[in-house]
């Protein structure tokens, strides 16, 4: 692919912010995603998931800064990347080729306009995600309003939202478990670690598994960062040595293989 540099330095230096973040470094973390940015490339694209993602972690450093104009501005933009990926997903080349399963196989021969439907409404519900995800980090830009957030029931929704498209167990749901209950800031630094490892680990498959398009999409949904009021609150502590965060020269490797 012709921005395959771009694409895997953006990855790389955006999945230190996580690993920056699980060991609690805020202003590190945001950093990371500040100077991610900068390594897209210029051009607009109507399906640009990658740019919705670094647009909406570009706000997200900037809530962490505490810059809320920054914040406001670059999450409303990442809010209109994300619906014309939308939007450019009803008219996307959905491949139907690579089934998972025999099973699969065999409805794609038979039947190969349901498993594409199926296919992109996948994809559609991966951007929605992506899109509620930076709904609620655009509502905490002022950290004056995170109580309403969590008490207007916005952690709760997007939790519920989240489990029916990214499941249960994802990093997502279990920071908004902790949003929305008794979770500590602890709990917040594992479960941002387990979402470092993770994504360092499902980088080949992803690679390997969609076309460019909708790998794209695969790797901007598990990239775009989620927070929360743990993380935000000004004047708490956060910063804490975390066990267990993989190196990213592991990412590294297998974004070589690509």
């Amino acid at each position: 692919m012709s921005a395959a540099k771009p694409q895997k330095s953006w990855v790389e230096s955006t999945v230190r912010g996580f690993a920056e973040l699980a060991r609690g470094d805020r202003r590190q973390a945001a950093g990371c995603w500040l100077a991610a940015d900068a390594r897209l490339p210029v051009e607009d694209l109507l399906f640009d998931p990658l740019r919705a993602s670094s647009r909406s972690n570009v706000g997200a450093a900037h809530v962490l800064l505490g810059n809320e104009q920054e914040a406001a501005r670059w999450l409303h933009s990442a809010c209109e990347c994300w619906h014309r990926v939308l939007a450019a997903i009803e008219t996307l080349d959905v491949p139907i080729t690579g089934a998972s399963s025999s099973f699969h196989f065999r409805l794609a021969a038979k039947l190969p306009d349901a498993l594409t439907k199926a296919r992109r409404q996948h994809y559609r519900r991966l951007a929605q995600a992506g899109l509620a995800i930076t709904r609620f980090n655009r509502a905490m830009v002022s950290s004056a309003q995170i109580p309403a957030v969590v008490a207007g029931g916005n952690a709760s929704a997007l939790e519920i939202e989240l489990t029916e498209i990214l499941g249960a167990a994802s990093a997502e749901v279990r920071l908004l478990a902790c949003a929305n209950g008794p979770g500590k800031r602890s709990d917040v630094r594992d479960i941002y670690a387990a979402k470092h490892a993770d994504i360092v680990a499902r980088q080949p498959s992803l690679a390997a598994a969609f076309s460019e398009e909708c790998a794209q999409l695969e790797y901007a949904i598990p990239l775009t960062v989620l927070l929360v009021p743990a993380i935000i609150a000004t004047g708490l502590p956060f910063k804490a040595e975390t066990a267990g965060i993989r190196d990213e020269a592991a990412l590294s490797s297998s974004l070589n293989d690509e």
